[in-house]
């Protein structure tokens, strides 16, 4: 994991130290401010990184095309009016602003409008989209400027967000994202959510009913793989991938068939597999371990589920 600490005064210094987090850009105090009170902790894992930037003063800042990342600001506080591709919007606690690679950008930051920043690399986004169509991404993927917070879906996404700065804002080897496999599947769900969560130029394709020819037969093709796979970084992504057909189609087939999910069905084996193994371990053994071995990361969902499934705490499994 990579991780950036500045803070400063001095706006040649702050602009930078931003430049190299971001991209260059001009940074500019507005009428009456003379020096900033940067504060900025920039961390990333993978192709996603969480930046809590706060010039402490009413700034305007002008980016050239981001080019090769998105970004997802949610001010803390206070408001920022933001214009990107012809756009505008006053993004605020409650409506964060979108930049997507293509386009410069013109933003002023009031005084006391911390932001929380979402990093998402561009390839990171063109790969998990192409994991929900079920083929390759053939144009720029660009989002609506402007992204509502409070929406069941986006509380959601937010949530994660906030799971992946408190995570990444932890010491060296004491962050779940520590392990490669179980980071990548992390950054795949949360791009994935991303993608089902705010609208961009491919929505509506995402939005198309899904078909399959053969519904039974792809599911039976799906259980086989999740029954052999579980135990390794597999994502529901991964299975639709392997199997040639979109996310989408996946799980329409899984709730027709099934009538549950594809993520339900390996969240499942997964919890089968962890039981499996509390019964069966010696007194070395520990429910934190059992769980991230079999890909579960957040801890306090893993105990949850894994009562409604077997009707007791694991830690109550694994002392029979």
């Amino acid at each position: 994991m990579d991780a950036v600490t500045v803070r400063t005064r001095d706006v040649e210094h702050a602009r930078a130290e931003v430049g190299r987090v971001f991209c260059p850009h001009r940074l500019t105090p507005q009428p009456g401010v003379h020096s900033v009170r940067l504060r900025m902790a920039a961390r990333r894992v993978g192709g996603v990184g969480i930046i809590d930037l706060d010039y402490g003063q009413a700034v305007r800042i002008q980016p050239t095309p981001l080019e090769t990342f998105y970004l997802v600001q949610i001010p803390r506080s206070g408001g920022t009016v933001v214009r990107h591709a012809g756009h505008a919007v006053t993004s605020t606690p409650d409506v964060a602003s979108v930049l997507s690679p293509y386009d410069a950008s013109d933003m002023h930051w009031s005084e006391g409008s911390p932001h929380r920043i979402f990093y998402a690399d561009r390839r990171a986004i063109d790969r998990e989209l192409a994991r929900l169509l079920g083929r390759p991404v053939d144009g720029p993927i660009r989002f609506d400027i402007g992204m509502a917070m409070t929406t069941p879906t986006a509380r959601a996404w937010a949530r994660g967000v906030d799971f992946l700065a408190a995570e990444l804002s932890q010491p060296t080897d004491a962050s779940l994202l520590d392990h490669p496999q179980v980071a990548a599947r992390f950054e795949q769900g949360l791009i994935g959510k991303l993608l089902l969560a705010h609208r961009h130029t491919y929505s509506d394709l995402l939005a198309e009913p899904a078909r399959h020819p053969a519904p039974g037969r792809l599911v039976r093709q799906a259980c086989a793989l999740i029954s052999d796979h579980h135990g390794e970084a597999l994502t529901v992504g991964d299975v639709a991938e392997a199997l040639r057909v979109s996310v989408r189609t996946l799980q329409d087939c899984f709730r027709r068939e099934l009538q549950t999910t594809p993520t339900a069905y390996l969240r499942a084996c997964r919890l089968d597999a962890v039981h499996r193994t509390l019964r069966t371990s010696d007194r070395g053994m520990s429910v934190t371990t059992a769980a991230l071995q079999h890909g579960f990361v957040h801890l306090g969902r893993f105990a949850s589920d894994y009562r409604a499934r077997f009707g007791e705490a694991p830690s109550t499994t694994l002392r029979r």
